[in-house]
């Protein structure tokens, strides 16, 4: 099976990454709210019978979410869902860094293109 990730990439499916998540999010949680290893074992099983030769990043989460809360883990998929959304922010804030380094490196393709007659390596240009 592979997974499409957000930014269109296809890489091949990985069920530690699946695992890994929802124990980061177990541990965050009271013990009578944790589900055990063999629940994590049934979740990703349902993912993987899901059968599709592709699968969206976010169709896995919503499935891993949904399946939490059919057992009763409410808690357990808010932290799932808090580990999204952090997740997201961080890809967020990379995203914004790499913007400011290509301003600094020189490399920011609305500069290099905004005017054809100045010369957008030189400081001045960049300052306009």
């Amino acid at each position: 099976m592979k997974v499409t990730k957000r930014d269109g990439r296809v890489v091949d499916y990985d069920r530690n990454k699946i695992i890994v998540a929802i124990q980061k999010a177990n541990a965050e949680v009271d013990r009578y709210e944790q589900v055990t290893d063999e629940k994590i074992e049934a979740i990703v099983a349902g993912i993987e019978n899901v059968h599709a030769d592709n699968l969206m990043v976010e169709d896995i989460q919503d499935m891993i979410e949904q399946k939490l809360m059919s057992e009763r883990k409410f808690e357990l998929a808010k932290k799932y869902i808090i580990y999204r959304y952090t997740r997201q922010m961080v890809r967020q804030a990379n995203t914004t860094d790499d913007s400011i380094m290509s301003l600094i490196k020189n490399s920011n393709k609305d500069v290099m293109e905004e005017n054809s007659n100045k010369n957008a390596y030189i400081a001045s240009t960049q300052r306009d």
